[in-house]
C-alpha cells in the first residue's frame, strides 16, 4: 500500500517496469510511445570531513533530525570520541566537553554507541575487553566530566562460566529510562543512575540489534530453521514485553540493517532492497531494489543505518581493504527508471558471488536488471529438500515464468541439457580458455564429444586432506590412504558410520564405477577392497547419539589424526591450515578433484540470451572474480593469483580446541606465502569434478554393512550394488 504523491510516483514507476521488463521482447517503438517516468529514489556518496580521515567512525544516528557521526581513535594507548554534526556549511566538531575529557582503557577493539534522550541528556555505551573479558560500560554526560554509570549486574561475572554478561545493545527512551540488551535478558534501567528498574529473561532467538523511536524499542526476530534471515520484528512499547508486538518483515537478505524514526515508522535495507513501513498502513514501500545499492556488494558491508524525516536514509559502509564510505539515498523527482530487460536468474541458494556480479552488471548496463529468485538462503544449515526443488523448477520451465539463467549446483544438469532446454555456452566459455583467462583443468571438464558445452562453473572448491603421522603420498588417493592405514594400529580417522564412510569418499570415485550407464565390476570391486581396509582402521558404528559425530579438522589437535575439510577460498582455507600447523602436519588436495560451485546455465526459453550471455562473461571476468567470497575459488587465472597474494589479517580470527581433553584458545591466523603458493599450485593441478548421485549413494549405504562388518563377502556385496543400480542405470 502506497501514499501520497511519490506513491502514485512509484506506481506508475512499477507499471511501466512491469511493461518494460515482460517475458517476452518488448514490443518494437516501445520507447518511443511512452515517456520515463520521473522520480525514485537514488544512492550517492556524502563527503565525509577530512579531519577524520585518520579517525574510524563507529557511528551514524540522528539528533533532533541532524545527521551526526561518531568516531574513535587510539591515541596512548586509550581511545578517544567525538562526535560530528553535519550542518548547512558541512560537519562540524560538536563534541561537548563530558565527551571529550572521556579516555577509554582499551587500544585494540570496542564497541561504542552514542545516545541521547529527548530531554538533551546523552549516554555512551562502550564494550570492550577487561582482563580477558568483554565487559559493558555506561556513562551518562554531566558537564566537563563524564559520570560512570554502569549497572552492577554488567560488573559480576556469572558464576558457571566466569564471564560477564555480553551487551548488545542500549537504546534511551523519552521517558528517562535506557532499555539494554544481552543474549540472557532486556533490562530498564534509571536513566539518572544505571540502578536496575526491572528485567526480564529471553528465551527468543533475536538479531544482535537493538533500535528505538523514542517510545518503543525494536528487534529482529531471527529464522531459527537454518538461515539468519529475518523472520518478524518485534516491537516493545517502554521496553516491556507486555506490550509487545510483532511486524511483519518483506523478503529480506540475511543482511538486514533496521532504523526507526518518531511515530514508529520503520526502515529495513539489505540486499533485496531498501524498504519503509508505516504504522498506519501496516504495510511496507519499498523504495529502493537491492541491486540499485551498495548494500548487494560483497566488496563492502553496512556498519551503520540512519534516517531523516525527510525521508532521507543514510548507511555507513565498510570497504574491503580498510576504507569506509557515506551513503545517501533520497527521493529525486527527476530520476527515471532505465531498465529494459529484466533477466531472471534462478538459484537453490543465495550467493555472494551472483549478487556482486548482478549489482555490478546492472551499474554498467542500467538498461538491464538480473533478478536473482532463490530457495534458500546461503546459511541454510538444514538439509535442503531437492524433490522441492525440482518440482518448483520444472514448474517454472514448463510456463511462463521461466528463468533466464540458471545455476545447477547439485541438480541433473545432463538431464536438463539432454532435454533441450540449456543453450550452448561453449562461444562464451572456449574463447577465455584459449586466451588463458580460464583455468581450463577446471571449466574444460564441462565439454562435450560433439564439443557443446551448457554449464560453466564460476567458482571451485576441493576436499584438503589434512593429518599428522602421514605422509602427503599416504593420504592423497583412496588407495594410497587404504594401503598406509591397513598397515597402523591407530585409528586415524575415529570410528565411522557407512553414511559418513560413504559420503566421504564416493563423490571421488563415483565417476569411475559407473561409465556410459554401466558398473564398472573390475573398478568397483577394487574400490570396495579400499573401503574396507580404511573401515577396518577407523572401526564402523551402527549410529550415532544425536550430539555425537565422527571425527573433523577439529579434533586433529586431540585424537584425530586425519581430516577432510572443504577448501572454499584461500581465505576460508586460513582454519584447516592453522590446524595443520598447529599439529605440525601436512596437506593436499584429495584424489586431485575438485568441487564445481555455481555452475551456470543459460534456458532455451529465455528472450534474452545473448545478453544472459553477456552477464555469463562478465562473471566470469576479473571485476567479478578478483573478490575472495568465501565460498570458492576463482576459475579465472588473473584472479586467482591476485588471491594468492591478497593480505587476508582481516579474515583471522580466535576460537577454541580442544587438547587433551581441556579447551585452549586457539588463533586462526594468516599463513605464509608459500602455502598459498602450495594452494595455487594444487588448485591448477586439480583434474576432474567430484560427482553427486542420490541413487548411488542410497545403494552403497544399504549394501556395504553387511561387508564392512565382516558378514557379506565382496561378491555378494558386488551383486547387490548391482541388483540395486540395474533399473537405475537402464532409465
Amino acid at each position: 500500500m502506497i501514499q501520497g504523491k511519490r506513491g502514485l510516483v512509484a506506481i506508475l514507476c512499477a507499471t511501466l517496469l512491469a511493461g518494460l521488463c515482460g517475458c517476452g521482447k518488448q514490443d518494437a517503438g516501445m520507447d518511443d510511445m511512452v515517456e520515463p517516468v520521473k522520480g525514485r529514489y537514488v544512492e550517492s556518496q556524502e563527503a565525509l570531513p577530512q579531519e577524520l580521515q585518520d579517525w574510524t567512525i563507529k557511528q551514524v544516528f540522528t539528533v533532533n533530525d541532524e545527521l551526526h557521526l561518531l568516531a574513535a581513535k587510539q591515541q596512548e594507548e586509550k581511545t578517544i570520541l567525538r562526535e560530528w554534526a553535519k550542518q548547512e556549511s558541512g560537519f562540524m566538531d560538536v563534541t561537548q566537553d563530558w565527551l571529550a575529557s572521556l579516555e577509554l582503557n582499551c587500544e585494540d577493539w570496542v564497541e561504542v554507541k552514542f545516545l541521547q534522550g529527548e530531554s538533551g541528556v546523552q549516554y555512551l555505551f562502550a564494550r570492550y575487553v577487561t582482563e580477558g573479558n568483554y565487559t559493558g560500560h555506561l556513562w551518562r554526560g554531566e558537564g566537563a566530566a563524564a559520570e560512570e554509570i554502569t549497572p552492577e549486574k554488567w560488573t559480576v561475572p556469572d558464576e558457571q562460566w566466569g564471564s560477564y554478561e555480553y551487551i548488545l545493545g542500549v537504546e534511551a527512551l523519552n521517558n528517562g529510562t535506557l532499555v539494554t540488551y544481552s543474549y540472557q535478558s532486556m533490562d530498564i534501567l534509571q536513566g539518572e543512575d544505571g540502578s536496575l528498574l526491572g528485567s526480564e529473561p529471553l528465551t527468543t532467538h533475536y538479531g544482535e540489534n537493538l533500535i528505538g523511536d523514542g517510545e518503543s524499542v525494536y528487534l529482529c526476530l531471527m529464522d531459527e530453521s537454518g538461515g539468519l534471515s529475518v523472520a518478524g520484528i518485534e516491537k516493545r512499547k517502554d521496553g516491556k514485553e507486555d506490550n509487545a508486538e510483532i511486524i511483519s518483515v518483506p523478503k529480506s537478505s540475511e543482511s538486514t540493517f533496521l532504523t526507526a524514526l518518531k511515530g514508529g515508522i520503520l526502515i529495513v535495507a539489505g540486499g533485496e532492497g531498501i524498504y519503509r513501513y508505516q504504522p498506519e498502513l501496516a504495510d511496507w514501500e519499498k523504495l529502493l531494489d537491492g541491486m540499485e545499492t551498495d548494500f548487494s556488494l560483497t566488496g563492502c558491508w553496512c556498519v551503520g543505518m540512519t534516517a531523516l524525516t525527510d525521508g532521507t536514509i543514510y548507511a555507513l559502509f565498510q570497504e574491503s581493504g580498510g576504507g569506509v564510505k557515506l551513503n545517501k539515498y533520497e527521493f529525486d523527482p527527476e530520476a527515471v527508471i532505465e531498465v529494459k530487460e529484466t533477466l531472471k536468474l534462478y538459484t537453490v541458494h543465495d550467493s555472494y558471488l551472483l549478487n556482486q556480479a548482478a549489482a555490478m552488471y546492472h551499474r554498467i548496463h542500467p538498461e538491464v536488471l538480473i533478478s536473482i529468485e532463490y530457495t534458500y538462503p546461503r546459511y541454510y544449515y538444514d538439509e535442503a529438500d531437492y524433490n522441492a526443488v525440482y518440482q518448483e523448477l520444472n514448474t517454472k520451465l514448463m510456463g511462463d515464468e521461466a528463468p533466464d539463467i540458471l545455476v545447477m549446483d547439485h541438480l541433473n544438469m545432463d538431464s536438463y541439457a539432454g532435454k533441450g532446454l540449456l543453450v550452448d555456452i561453449n562461444d562464451v566459455v572456449e574463447p577465455l580458455e584459449q586466451s588463458g583467462a580460464l583455468l581450463s583443468n577446471i571449466t574444460g571438464s564441462y565439454v562435450k564429444e560433439d564439443g557443446s558445452r551448457y554449464i560453466v562453473p564460476l567458482q571451485f572448491g576441493f576436499y584438503i586432506v589434512a593429518g599428522r603421522d602421514i605422509s602427503v603420498e599416504n593420504m592423497e588417493s583412496l588407495e594410497s590412504m587404504a594401503d598406509f592405514l591397513s598397515k597402523q594400529d591407530y585409528s586415524y580417522l575415529g570410528d565411522q558410520t557407512v553414511s559418513e564412510l560413504v559420503d566421504k569418499f564416493y563423490p571421488h570415485f563415483c565417476n569411475d564405477i559407473v561409465q556410459n550407464k554401466q558398473l564398472n565390476q573390475e573398478v568397483l570391486g577394487q574400490t570396495l577392497e579400499y573401503l574396507k581396509a580404511i573401515a577396518d582402521n577407523s572401526g564402523m558404528v551402527s549410529t550415532r547419539g544425536k550430539e555425537e559425530r565422527c571425527f573433523n579438522m577439529w579434533d586433529l589437535p586431540d585424537q584425530g589424526k586425519l581430516a577432510f575439510e572443504e577448501a572454499d577460498g584461500f581465505k576460508g582455507c586460513l582454519f584447516p591450515i592453522a590446524i595443520v600447523d598447529y599439529i605440525k602436519g601436512d596437506f593436499t588436495a584429495f584424489e586431485n578433484s575438485f568441487i564445481p560451485s555455481v555452475q551456470v546455465g543459460i534456458c532455451a526459453k529465455s528472450e534474452y540470451i545473448e545478453t544472459a550471455k553477456d552477464f555469463l562473461r562478465f562473471a566470469l571476468s576479473e571485476e567479478i572474480q578478483d573478490t575472495d567470497y568465501y565460498s570458492g575459488f576463482a576459475v579465472n587465472l588473473a584472479s586467482l593469483e591476485k588471491q594468492s597474494t591478497q593480505d587476508r589479517s582481516e579474515a583471522e580470527a580466535e576460537t577454541a580446541i580442544v587438547v587433551d581433553g581441556a579447551y585452549e584458545v586457539f588463533q586462526i591466523k594468516n599463513y605464509s606465502q608459500e602455502t598459498a603458493e602450495k594452494l595455487l599450485a594444487l588448485c591448477k593441478s586439480l583434474q576432474q569434478p567430484v560427482k553427486e548421485d542420490s541413487k548411488i549413494r542410497e545403494v552403497l549405504i544399504e549394501a556395504l554393512e553387511g561387508y564392512l562388518n565382516g558378514s557379506r563377502s565382496k561378491e555378494e556385496t558386488l551383486q547387490q550394488i548391482e541388483g540395486g543400480l540395474k533399473m537405475y542405470l537402464a532409465e
